[in-house]
């Protein structure tokens, strides 16, 4: 049961938003984010692969709206769904130091080192924060 002081609720819905938000732009415009990490022309196979993320971040999405419904079903779900968001991230965080340290990244993709280091940027912080909340205050669930 959630702890009465937990934050994860809205937590939940704020990363459960975001990730919709976010999932429909690669989905809807792959180029949007792809713009600053690969050179014109995007090669299609790079287009193809961000909307395929775009599905992955967007059903995440909706699994952490699902789980913030202060239903008791909802609440002994939120553990194990934020398990797998971080495992989701962790492995694209994984994959991308390593293209970015070993990769050719003149590769078909075509990734700029400088827009690995922002993808990167951009989702440390939630790994970094969601093994902190599992590790660290695992009474929050």
């Amino acid at each position: 049961m959630s702890y009465p002081t937990s934050p994860m609720r809205s937590l939940f819905l704020t990363e459960g938003v975001m990730k919709l938000a976010g999932g429909l732009v690669f989905m809807i415009s792959p180029q949007t984010p792809l713009t600053g990490a690969v050179a014109a022309p995007i090669p299609p196979a790079a287009l193809l692969l961000t909307r395929l993320l775009g599905t992955q971040t967007f059903t995440l999405g909706i699994s952490m709206l699902l789980a913030s419904a202060k239903s008791p079903t909802a609440v002994s779900s939120r553990r194990i769904v934020y398990w797998t968001v971080f495992a989701r991230d962790a492995t694209l965080v994984t994959v991308l130091a390593l293209q970015y340290w070993f990769g050719g990244n003149d590769s078909a993709l075509g990734f700029s080192r400088k827009g690995l280091r922002a993808w990167l940027a951009e989702l440390l912080p939630f790994c970094v924060g969601h093994l902190w909340i599992l590790t660290m205050k695992p009474h929050w669930f």
